[in-house]
């Protein structure tokens, strides 16, 4: 059943490879990165919400293969994109996005990211000062648009608040 597969999808843990004092699932991520894209973008449309809202779903078959393993080995990241896309086919979950919400979503998602791994380091966990330089540093690969400045401007003077 289809909705199975979305609460299941939802209850995917996160960030099983790095210490934390938070935990994260898949839906709690999702919500953010939803909550993100109606923030920055008070006109989002409802695919971009959808998009947000299902965009890690198959990992209740793949888990949450860690971003290092993808870097690190090039064939898998490959191969798991195109795992993960059939399942959004098997799913229903293909949401059309324009070029511009593509981005929006990748902007909303580290955005995401980067919120999370303040909160930990907020708690004193240090394991996530690296996540949060690798989450900046990969916005700064990104066309961001001004509101999006303005959050990261945000994110790195609470980081230095610290």
């Amino acid at each position: 059943m289809r909705l199975k597969d979305l609460r299941d999808g939802g209850g995917v843990k996160r960030w099983h490879t790095v210490q934390n004092i938070n935990d994260q699932t898949v839906a709690a991520h999702s919500w953010g990165v939803a909550v993100i894209c109606c923030e920055l973008w008070p006109n989002a449309g409802t695919s971009l919400i959808r998009a947000a809202l299902y965009h890690d779903i198959p990992e209740a078959l793949t888990g949450d293969v860690p971003a290092t393993a993808k870097w690190n080995y090039p064939e898998l990241a490959k191969a798991l994109d195109e795992v993960e896309a059939g399942i959004e086919k098997e799913l229903g979950l293909i949401v059309f996005l324009t070029e511009e919400n593509k981005l929006k979503l990748k902007i909303a998602d580290i955005m995401e990211l980067l919120w999370f791994a303040l909160e930990e380091m907020r708690l004193g966990n240090s394991n996530f000062k690296v996540i949060f330089s690798r989450g900046l540093a990969y916005m700064d690969t990104l066309k961001l648009d001004d509101v999006s400045k303005e959050m990261i401007y945000d994110l790195v003077q609470m980081e230095k608040e610290l």
